[in-house]
């Protein structure tokens, strides 16, 4: 004789199931969407758009004597101009039929009411996303660094850099690399050719496994989005930056008040006084007393939690105050003057940019949203006899640029210590 066991009986009972459809990401843009809502938008087409300026000082200065009164030849002043030109990005998709009706029907059908419009806004959110982790880079789209060198095709582990660098985006590791099937190119930057390619079959923090496509990998090599290489908005990290390079078509060799001042802690723990001495630059940078004042301060909430440790020792201990004989902890907050703090933590792990909202610019060809010209929410895709199929496309992005008007404006901080600091490689997966 058996006995009854719920597999006899499995049938009869209904699933249960969490009305809830939960993220195992977070699609969150802090930083973006500051700059967007502080940043005026200006239209802008392939044309391009002018910032002129001038760049030398008119010359011929003379002190003389009575009786040599000839004045040294004048020297005129000139002038230059920048340009800013729009880049484009999508993110497409495409549904088959069944999934779009299923979607579209009672909503009682569907968990927690997960439509087709919150399907839709996944995708608005991860296009966000994506846009968010530029806001803070250079342009060339580099989600990682590469610190291993693989020859061969197939599975590897391919490490990524996460220290504390020069340049912007080398504290990442691998954790911007997904293994969804999308695919990732390997870029070789003395050419700008695609070294190698590869998936993602296995996610990591500092490292993760991977499939070359094709191909190979050097150490160095930034990891980019297929098709993707210098083909994004120049962002914080190539605006806002000390080093030598081509901004907005003038070579800042050439014209050095390009460049931003920076402070390079070089290793060392970012303190308040580094955030003092990158003002006090500026001040002397602009000769103006106010230079620093009312400033957007990007900077991640391991370096915030940085700074707002070292003062925990530092609050007043009264027993006979409100707080008794409680001693208290680290300060929920922290401040610098009227700096308004923006923490976000896909900015660089080693890096604070301070910008004042109207040194900097935005350009729009096409804001945020769905590329519609024929104005259809949906499109057929013709498939492979071109009369038609059952699967549907539509895609969303922008074509747009960030830019700045005036370097003096901004200023940033570089190469802070990460040793024992909260960063997106050691707090788990994003």
């Amino acid at each position: 004789m058996a006995n009854v066991d719920f597999q006899n009986i499995a049938d009869l009972k209904r699933e249960d199931v969490d009305n809830r459809v939960r993220s195992y990401f977070e699609n969150r843009a802090p930083g973006y969407n500051s700059f967007s809502d502080n940043v005026p938008s200006k239209e802008l087409t392939d044309k391009g758009y002018r910032i002129a300026m001038w760049v030398t000082r008119p010359g011929g200065h003379t002190a003389f004597l009575p009786s040599a009164s000839d004045f040294n030849a004048a020297v005129s002043p000139q002038t230059q101009s920048m340009y800013i030109f729009p880049t484009h990005y999508a993110l497409p998709m495409v549904f088959q039929g069944n999934v779009v009706r299923g979607l579209m029907r009672d909503q009682k059908d569907n968990i927690g009411g997960q439509g087709l419009n919150s399907t839709l806004q996944l995708y608005a959110d991860t296009a966000t996303k994506r846009i968010e982790m530029m806001f803070y880079g250079d342009g060339t789209g580099a989600l990682a660094y590469s610190s291993s060198t693989i020859s061969s095709t197939g599975s590897a582990t391919l490490n990524c850099t996460t220290a504390a660098a020069a340049t912007p985006g080398q504290t990442k590791g691998a954790r911007r690399l997904e293994n969804n099937g999308a695919v990732y190119n390997a870029i070789n930057t003395s050419t700008g050719a695609v070294r190698g390619s590869f998936t993602v079959t296995t996610l990591g923090a500092s490292s993760c496994t991977i499939n070359v496509i094709a191909g190979t990998i050097s150490s160095g090599d930034p990891i980019v989005d297929a098709n993707s290489y210098n083909r994004w908005f120049r962002g914080l990290g190539w605006i806002v930056s000390d080093q030598n390079r081509t901004l907005q078509g003038l070579p800042t060799s050439s014209y050095p008040d390009l460049n931003a001042p920076v402070v390079d802690l070089a290793g060392a723990v970012l303190t308040p006084a580094a955030f003092e001495n990158i003002k006090a630059t500026l001040r002397t940078r602009n000769n103006e007393a106010v230079a620093a004042d009312d400033m957007s301060c990007y900077i991640t909430p391991g370096q915030m939690s940085v700074l707002k440790k070292q003062g925990y020792s530092l609050g007043w201990y009264d027993r006979g105050g409100e707080g008794g004989d409680t001693v208290k902890g680290v300060a929920k907050n922290y401040s610098d003057g009227d700096t308004r703090f923006i923490e976000a933590a896909d900015n660089d792990e080693d890096r604070a940019y301070l910008v004042k909202n109207d040194c900097v610019g935005r350009w729009e060809e096409m804001p945020f949203g769905e590329y519609n010209f024929d104005q259809q929410t949906w499109r057929m895709v013709l498939g492979s006899n071109q009369t038609g199929s059952d699967d549907y496309q539509r895609a969303i992005g922008m074509c747009a640029q960030i830019g700045i008007y005036l370097p003096r404006g901004t200023a940033f901080i570089k190469r802070a210590s990460l040793s024992g600091v909260v960063t997106q490689v050691t707090s788990g997966p994003i």
